[in-house]
């Protein structure tokens, strides 16, 4: 971090909050580590979670060698560490918000974004293209995105394009898009009538990076005119990152009420409904959990009806849970697969004629909204 007067005096005033906040920090951070893995020990991780907020006020951040070797293993065994760094970022910015006290808030923003910078570069490995600018147009208002129109105004006045990103009942659709004007925070965008239907179905936009923009955007659809493929996005927000874009296969949502059986080391059986599914890993959704945890090894059962199939594939894989979503009354279990040959060409057959049927669907989508 580079030392000037504003870090100095920001340190200086907010000495109290950073020492008292320092336990608050590493108890939530553990807890967001230990909620979706229990691979590493209690210890090892508030000794990383320590060292992590020394390093967002500390010159010399990752000035240890255990932390970077900690973060590199995590994030190689599949952890979502970028998750958990993220989040437990934007608690601390929003902790240090609720004192009231805005005066070092740009200030206090640029160490988080300084610390995040560091870990993408000697983490993830993501060199950054340029360095990240914040601006603060009013107190309430301090996110990372706040410059993004600097950036929109230039693509646009060098006649540049962006590429949109969306994901369609599972696959992704991507096209680019030029800008047709800039009014104030709404920018619209002129695509492919497929991308402007994969969009709305999406919920949302999203922008990948390039020679522009270091970081995948995500903005609001405020409307959509299908009639000349213009889309008014507005609401610009960095992301981490973007994990549909590193997926190597296709993962299609199923067309059927596929029941799928989880039984873990234990011998206990947890059933949910198949959310998604590609050769390499799935998706279940469920209303019970009976003590699985993030890291734990699995067996898969579930069944596929396939058109023109007399019966139907039943498939028995070997699984291992990367990640479990909690939502108020259900989970949702990311996993990963490892199906040997007969079960991967039965998976893969599946996927193949879902990804037909699928786009066959946003034809008539495009058709639909273009009447």
């Amino acid at each position: 971090m580079q030392v000037d007067e504003k870090v100095e005096n920001f340190l200086a005033d907010s000495s109290d909050f950073i020492e008292e906040f320092e336990p608050i920090f590493v108890d939530y951070f553990v807890f967001l580590c230990l909620s979706h893995d229990k691979f590493y020990s209690k210890e090892t991780i508030e000794k990383l979670a320590n060292l992590i907020y020394k390093d967002v006020f500390n010159v010399n951040i990752f000035s240890t060698t255990f932390e970077e070797e900690i973060l590199d293993e995590m994030l190689d065994n599949g952890m979502m560490i970028e998750l958990f760094i993220s989040r437990s970022m934007l608690f601390l910015l929003e902790s240090y918000a609720k004192q009231g006290s805005y005066k070092h808030m740009e200030t206090f923003v640029l160490c988080i974004s300084e610390y995040i910078n560091e870990f993408e570069k000697r983490i993830c490995g993501k060199n950054r293209i340029q360095p990240l600018h914040l601006n603060f147009d009013t107190v309430d208002n301090f996110s990372v995105g706040n410059n993004i129109f600097d950036i929109f105004k230039k693509i646009k006045d060098k006649g540049e394009e962006v590429t949109f990103f969306n994901l369609y009942k599972g696959i992704p659709i991507k096209h680019s898009a030029f800008i047709v004007d800039i009014d104030g925070g709404d920018i619209v965008f002129k695509t492919m009538q497929t991308q402007e239907v994969a969009m709305k179905m999406d919920g949302n936009a999203y922008i990948l990076v390039d020679d522009n923009f270091s970081k995948p955007i995500k903005a609001d659809i405020l409307y959509n005119n299908f009639s000349n493929n213009t889309v008014v996005l507005n609401n610009f927000t960095y992301m981490l990152n973007m994990p549909a874009m590193k997926r190597e296969f296709a993962r299609v949502h199923p067309d059927i009420m596929a029941e799928v059986s989880l039984s873990s080391e234990k011998e206990l059986v947890t059933k949910g409904k198949l959310f998604d599914l590609s050769v390499d890993g799935l998706g279940v959704i469920s209303e019970e959990n009976n003590g699985i945890y993030a890291g734990a090894r699995i067996d898969l059962k579930f069944v596929l009806n396939i058109a023109h199939n007399k019966d139907p594939f039943i498939i028995k894989v070997d699984g291992e849970i990367l990640n479990i979503i909690e939502y108020s009354n259900s989970y949702r279990y990311c996993i990963k697969i490892y199906p040997k040959a007969d079960m991967e060409e039965k998976i893969l057959s599946y996927v193949k004629l879902r990804e037909i049927e699928i786009l066959d669907s946003l034809e008539e989508e495009v058709d639909f909204y273009s009447m």
